[in-house]
C-alpha cells in the first residue's frame, strides 16, 4: 500500500517511478519452502542468492530508469541491509567478506539516497497483522516485532532514516 501511494504521489508530481520487488518474496512465490532452512548451511545460501538477485533487479531497474533521461525514482520493497536482520552478526560479516564487502557504508549510505522504515503492524497496529496477505511471511506477531527492530537496527547510520510508526 505505501508502495502504491507513493509511487502515485510522485508520477502526480512528474517523476517516472519504478517499483523494485523484494527478492525473498520472489523465491518464495516460485517454489522455495522454509522448510529448505533445515539443511546445514542452507541459511547462508539463501541470503547470498537473495542478495544477488536483490542487488540486480535494483541495478537494472535503476539501468533502466537512468536510460530514459527523465525526472525518476526507483523505490525498493526491501534494501541489501535487510539480510542483516535474518542472521546471526558472525553470518552477516562472512556473508560481507566473501562478497568483498569491507564497510557496510557500501551497501547502506552507497546504495540508497534515503531509507524509509514502515514499522509492522505487529507492532502498534496487532489488529491488522495477518499472514493472509502475503505468502512469504510466517512470523508470529512477536517474532515480526523482533525482525522488525532487527531490521531497523541494520539501517541505523544511514543519514536519511525516517521510521513511520503506526500511530
Amino acid at each position: 500500500t505505501a508502495l502504491a501511494r507513493l509511487s502515485s504521489y510522485l508520477r502526480e508530481r512528474g517523476f517516472e517511478v519504478i517499483t523494485c520487488p523484494e527478492a525473498f518474496t520472489i523465491l518464495g512465490s516460485n517454489g522455495f519452502e522454509m522448510s529448505y532452512f533445515g539443511t546445514e548451511g542452507m541459511g547462508m545460501v539463501v541470503q547470498d542468492t537473495v542478495m544477488k538477485l536483490q542487488e540486480s533487479l535494483e541495478d537494472g531497474f535503476e539501468k533502466i530508469r537512468r536510460a530514459r533521461g527523465k525526472p525518476g525514482v526507483l523505490l525498493c520493497d526491501r534494501g541489501l541491509m535487510d539480510g542483516a536482520a535474518y542472521m546471526s552478526t558472525e553470518e552477516w560479516d562472512e556473508l560481507l567478506e566473501r562478497k568483498g564487502i569491507l564497510n557496510v557504508c557500501a551497501l547502506r549510505e552507497g546504495r540508497y539516497n534515503a531509507v524509509y522504515h514502515l514499522v509492522t503492524a505487529a507492532q502498534g497496529a496487532e489488529k491488522f497483522y495477518s499472514l493472509e496477505n502475503n505468502e512469504t511471511r510466517t512470523e508470529s506477531p512477536s517474532e515480526a516485532r523482533a525482525l522488525d527492530a532487527k531490521t531497523r537496527n541494520a539501517w541505523i547510520g544511514h543519514p536519511k532514516l525516517c521510521v513511520f510508526d503506526n500511530s
